[in-house]
């Protein structure tokens, strides 16, 4: 063997990289742990349910709680189950405490869940709901066209639910208004100063509005001065 090999191997410490701080024999306890606690948690989950897995943040610090708590007793000696067994019984003893209370208070359950923001109205941003440093608008942007929504006069009304996803209301085709593309090409194209005379729409707010060739306009919903593409494209069903 190589002698700069020999060094190289003792000073690696194999044992401690495979084992830790446990022996061989702990092995043959860790599918035993591993099994136990993998059926605590399936227990656990079909307790709290389907419906409150796919819910907001409440359930998903209960989650990860549950995925630390069951994480720990299947691969380190020094921890019990029985310990880990009492922090599922807690864990579950608090989310129904907490789902029993914000059942009966609704100011407690819009600080623990938060709760529903309308962004759009007949093809309008709601400004006064709208806070760039908590919502990425390109985002939403790419959530609105995955459901084939090129424009925002297609849409009667749009939601971002407590839960993060997205709820769309379309207008009927043959009531689709002008609004602002919202195709990427288009987005990227913003301009302050107009070429040509037609509708317009506010890149900020996607207010429409004619305005002339040769002239600068600040929008008159929310005084912004970039413009972006309007589109009347209906929505292909």
């Amino acid at each position: 063997m190589d002698a700069l090999a020999v060094p190289f191997l003792e000073i690696f410490a194999w044992r401690q990289l495979l084992l830790g701080e446990e022996d061989w024999q702990f092995l043959v306890e860790v599918p035993v742990r591993a099994a136990i606690m993998f059926s605590i948690t399936l227990a656990t989950l079909r307790i709290i349910g389907k419906r409150g897995i796919m819910q907001g943040v409440f359930e998903i610090v209960t989650i990860i709680t549950l995925g630390s708590a069951a994480g720990d007793p299947m691969f380190y000696k020094k921890v019990g189950l029985l310990p880990a067994l009492l922090v599922f019984i807690i864990i579950i003893l608090m989310y129904k405490l907490t789902n029993w209370i914000m059942a009966r208070n609704k100011q407690f359950e819009h600080l623990i869940e938060g709760h529903h923001l309308r962004l759009i109205t007949d093809g309008k941003f709601e400004i006064r709901n709208f806070h760039p440093q908590k919502f990425s608008k390109d985002e939403f942007f790419s959530d609105l066209r995955l459901k084939n929504i090129t424009q925002l006069g297609q849409v009667k009304a749009a939601y971002v639910e407590s839960t993060g996803h997205i709820s769309v209301f379309y207008c009927p085709n043959d009531k689709v208004g002008y609004g602002l593309s919202i195709l990427p090409e288009d987005l990227e194209k913003k301009y302050d100063h107009i070429k040509k005379t037609g509708i317009h729409a506010c890149s900020f707010c996607g207010h429409t509005v004619e305005i002339k060739a040769s002239t600068s306009v600040s929008c008159p919903v929310c005084d912004h001065q970039e413009w972006a593409k309007a589109s009347d494209e209906k929505r292909i069903l």
